[in-house]
């Protein structure tokens, strides 16, 4: 997130008042058991990110310091962050391992995630084949099918929430920010607040038709197109959502035609507009392009970084999701809409 956004400056400027002068001002449980480094892992709307080490074992952590002046008045999307994270345990979700708070914020310790973000790493490795991408989407899908099971629609899938844990090759592929996430109450519980992060949106978000845990499932296939066609988000964000309510894509040639159809089919039945005949992602971890190797060795990473750098043009942009919710967004908008989870329905 750019720190030129007026607030991240603005959470900057609190995080060094309230941290930084003089020396800092962490809780004493915090300081007696982790050193605080010097070193930003990032910024966001309510929190700033730290790297910090376990004095005793030396093992490297990332503390999110969330503070409670810019959170007033959205506590229960920090009770409901907490809420999952300390549910949650799976090998391709972050873990939580410590909570510590103060007058001034909350100290949420996590797993430290070293290995870069999805699509960087993709530009970065040599090459890029369909088997690397299915490996990728497995990992994505294993951990859905574990929240799903646990009740829990992340909401945010997106390649930025989507961390490799470390930077080895076969590092495990972690899904992050729990932030807009929703602990269902039953099954049958319909959320109805538009929430999400322009282009991931499902359309059932868009339409203000209630949605579930299907949406997570849009964003995965959102996220294999992406993977090929990231030139297109150029667009304007009107066309954009336009295309995302009426479930429109297409599969060109120029990014598509050395793509197998058993990639392609995945695809559909993950942009299934209808999320009562989306596949689930207990479904979808089993489909013949998950599960077999045959025809996967093209290289994709041509393409994936000629596209790379246009992917965060749609950032600057302000997302009719907000205005279909009626909120109001203003100089605080990045990437992320935000939610009142009070405003979310329960359907029986």
């Amino acid at each position: 997130m750019s720190n030129h956004n007026p607030f991240v400056k603005k959470v900057l400027a609190l995080f060094k008042k309230t941290h930084e002068e003089d020396k800092p001002k962490y809780p004493a449980g915090l300081s007696a058991k982790y050193t605080i480094e010097d070193k930003t892992l990032g910024v966001g709307s309510f929190a700033v990110v730290k790297e910090c080490t376990e004095i005793s074992t030396g093992k490297k952590y990332a503390v999110k310091i969330i503070l409670k002046k810019v959170i007033a008045g959205k506590q229960q999307m920090l009770d409901s962050e907490l809420d999952i994270l300390t549910k949650v345990r799976h090998s391709h979700i972050v873990s939580l391992h410590d909570i510590f708070e103060s007058d001034d914020a909350v100290y949420i310790v996590t797993d430290l995630c070293t290995g870069g973000e999805l699509f960087q790493r993709i530009v970065e490795r040599g090459t890029y084949t369909e088997a690397t991408a299915a490996d990728l989407v497995r990992q994505m899908l294993e951990g859905l099918v574990y929240l799903h099971s646990e009740g829990i629609v992340h909401r945010d899938i997106k390649p930025e929430n989507l961390l490799f844990k470390t930077p080895e090759e076969d590092a495990d592929l972690l899904i992050t920010d729990f932030g807009l996430s929703k602990l269902l109450k039953n099954n049958n519980e319909i959320l109805t607040t538009a929430c999400g992060t322009p282009g991931y949106v499902a359309p059932e978000v868009l339409l203000g038709s209630g949605h579930g845990k299907p949406v997570d499932i849009w964003s995965v296939g959102v996220i294999m197109v992406r993977e090929r066609e990231r030139e297109r988000e150029r667009n304007y964000q009107n066309e954009l959502f336009d295309c995302i309510m009426k479930g429109r894509y297409d599969f060109e040639d120029e990014y598509w035609g050395d793509i197998s159809p058993e990639a392609k089919n995945l695809i559909n039945r993950l942009l299934t507009y209808d999320p009562k005949e989306r596949v689930t992602a207990e479904e979808a971890l089993m489909d013949v392009w998950i599960v077999s190797d045959e025809n996967k060795d093209i290289d994709l990473a041509p393409n994936v970084r000629k596209g790379f750098n246009s992917r965060r043009t749609l950032k600057s942009i302000f997302t009719a999701v907000a205005a279909i919710n009626k909120l109001k967004i203003g100089d605080h908008s990045d990437d992320l809409l935000e939610v009142d989870e009070e405003s979310d329905k329960e359907s029986k």
